[in-house]
């Protein structure tokens, strides 16, 4: 992209140069994971037997439950919301000098 098409796009409609990361970690989005529906686990397995096979979770041993598929952050693998990178560097600078008038606050 020259820099005459980057000065005149819009960054919220165009996405030209931005990312999508997490709310959460400003880290890469792992799409539709699947999930255990009892115990919330990522640890999906499959268990055959001759030529039938089994899903089962991995950490509660359920066979063949309902899973969810959710969007998890990969840094700290929780569900969160997307965001463009720009947005969650700017919420991180908003909270950055937020703290820094918290922090000369309590030292006068």
């Amino acid at each position: 992209m020259n820099y005459d098409d980057w000065k005149l796009s819009n960054p919220i409609d165009d996405g030209c140069g931005y990312n999508m990361v997490s709310s959460c970690c400003g880290d890469e989005i792992m799409r539709e994971v699947p999930t255990c529906v009892d115990c919330g686990s990522f640890e999906i397995g499959e268990k055959w037997s001759g030529d039938e096979g089994w899903t089962i979770c991995d950490d509660c041993g359920a066979i063949e439950q309902g899973y969810k598929y959710l969007d998890i952050c990969s840094k700290c693998e929780c569900e969160c919301d997307e965001i463009e990178d720009y947005e969650y560097e700017e919420q991180q600078r908003e909270s950055a000098e937020e703290m820094a008038r918290d922090g000369e606050r309590d030292e006068s």
